[in-house]
């Protein structure tokens, strides 16, 4: 991979100056808004509202922060005073507010360290996903400290065989191509070793969901946004020697299929009306076999083995996972709404940068884990992560909304923000709001079609007149036993959201129940409570 990431390099420099010329161009208004950002996503940067500054948007490989790209992401910040950093929910970091003269410098220092903003956004491929601790977490059940006001909860998790290598490699080879192919729209590639499946490898444009037999199961064409479709079943109990095989067969066949005219149409979850779900399982049966045929791309992989060793904790603390790995432990950090500061990773980095083997990891929620702890670094990370969320409610995700994004509709971004403010001098125990689930369009880069609430910008005609608001869906889930899109309930004011949440928060906890469980059991009040505010 060393010789290909250098070819790669190479290539992707040669088209840096043609870049910063369009750039130029566009900041000197000789070239469209609408022109500008057909070409800069590709190159994965995009103009901010405004189109004085851009967004620059960092792929980390599988979601894997290293101490030494960790510094990079330091280095360039305080080179250029860029301050404002947001997690992605494709597990990648995007700079803000950054100005046309560092765009080019940043992207050359970062092929240096192989962070490659090509394909970052545009019609390519995209990060390739893996669920965040694979690898960390031991097979079979496992568990994380969840504080409470009043309590601790624990959750269990039932995971299946390290993936972490095989969605390397699929990064790899996507990258490879990244330049090579003109497809019709971005492609999603995700590996799920975890029911919780929070890579939503089912409904991704090609997802690599893991059996406990060591085997991948394999879903194609599906996507979020609008028209939201599950992916189509085309493997069972795959071996997972030939995952490039498979990829390679998504790729071609959604460049033989997929609408290059309509782009409203050009996402790979179209091919299931434009071909049907029998053909599509069908035609990439017959393809795969073709690629086995002609091509060599048979994958060996080795686990990464960790050689750290800690002691064992007798308690473990709150937002503390216990590894796999004999006395180590990863602390699970949420930014409130996905935001890093320029000083946050500083403080980040000052605490890790000596730990051993400890490296960051981003989950598509917007949290961050830190990994690989032994039981006193334990204790140092959390005293630096305590300005997270408090409660899962507070582990809310939004996209960077419209303040920010040149397409967004709603400033979904500062709606959770203010939302969590609002809140939080309530201190509802935990469990009694769920995760909510905001885009500020339809675009859905909140993944809100997968929240027990799920909230999407829209614009609602109170007397002919357009009022801000969000489309409201409820009961959404990605876990892989209950996998299923939010249904649609009505549209609300986002005037009115901060006193909807207060409201339903008071309900609940007045019932001293947890939300999911009053919701079943309160249907009247709980619909009750939509039609007053929807």
């Amino acid at each position: 991979m060393e010789k290909n990431m250098n070819t790669l390099r190479e290539e992707l420099l040669q088209e840096l100056p043609e870049f910063e010329r369009k750039t130029k161009q566009f900041i000197q208004k000789e070239i469209s808004m609408k022109e500008y950002k057909g070409y800069s996503g590709g190159f994965g940067s995009y103009a901010q509202r405004g189109g004085e500054a851009f967004m620059l948007r960092l792929r980390m490989n599988q979601g894997r922060i290293t101490k030494e790209k960790l510094k990079f992401i330091i280095d360039q910040c305080q080179e250029h005073g860029i301050v404002r950093t947001h997690c992605t929910t494709c597990q990648t970091v995007q700079l803000h507010d950054v100005r046309l003269e560092a765009l080019t410098p940043i992207m050359k220092e970062a092929l240096e360290r192989d962070i490659v903003t090509r394909g970052g956004g545009g019609d390519y491929p995209r990060n390739v996903m893996c669920s965040v601790l694979s690898g960390l977490e031991a097979s079979g059940c496992s568990f994380v400290n969840v504080s409470s006001f009043v309590g601790t909860y624990i959750f269990f998790i039932i995971n299946a065989f390290d993936v972490y290598a095989y969605a390397k490699v699929a990064g790899e080879y996507l990258l490879s191509i990244v330049n090579k192919y003109s497809l019709p729209r971005k492609l999603k590639v995700a590996f799920s070793n975890s029911k919780a499946n929070e890579v939503h490898a089912n409904f991704r444009d090609l997802g690599f969901i893991a059996n406990t037999d060591h085997t991948f199961d394999v879903y194609c064409c599906g996507g979020l946004g609008n028209n939201p479709m599950m992916g189509v079943k085309v493997g069972n109990h795959i071996d997972p020697k030939d995952i490039l095989y498979y990829i390679n067969t998504m790729v071609l066949m959604f460049m033989e299929h997929g609408d290059y005219k309509n782009r409203a149409k050009a996402r790979s979850r179209y091919l299931q009306m434009s071909l049907g779900k029998d053909r599509i399982v069908e035609e990439f049966h017959e393809k795969v076999e073709l690629a086995k045929k002609y091509l060599d791309h048979d994958v060996h992989v080795e686990d990464v083995v960790i050689q750290k060793e800690g002691k064992e904790l007798d308690v473990i603390p709150d937002r503390v996972i216990k590894q796999k790995q004999s006395g180590l432990y990863a602390v699970k950090y949420h930014p409130l709404c996905g935001n890093m500061s320029l000083d946050k990773w500083k403080e980040l980095y000052d605490v890790v940068q000596d730990m051993d083997e400890v490296e960051l990891r981003l989950t598509p929620q917007e949290d961050i884990y830190i990994v690989n702890l032994n039981g006193n670094e334990v204790q140092k990370v959390l005293e630096h992560t305590q300005d997270g969320a408090h409660t899962t409610f507070e582990t809310s995700v939004s996209c960077i909304g419209a303040s920010t994004c040149q397409v967004g509709l709603r400033d979904s971004n500062n709606v959770l923000k203010s939302l969590i403010e609002a809140l939080r001098p309530y201190e509802f125990k935990e469990g009694v709001l769920p995760r909510v689930y905001i885009s500020g369009c339809p675009s859905s880069c909140g993944t809100n079609q997968i929240g027990a609430i799920g909230l999407q910008g829209f614009t609602k005609l109170v007397d002919k007149k357009p009022y801000s608001a969000f489309k409201m869906s409820v009961n959404g889930s990605s876990d892989l036993e209950d996998t299923q899109f939010g249904k649609e309930v009505g549209l609300i004011l986002e005037s009115d959201i901060n006193d909807f949440f207060i409201e339903l928060g008071t309900l609940v906890s007045n019932a001293n129940a947890t939300f999911e469980n009053w919701q079943k059991e309160n249907a009247d009040q709980w619909q009750a409570l939509l039609d007053k505010y929807l």
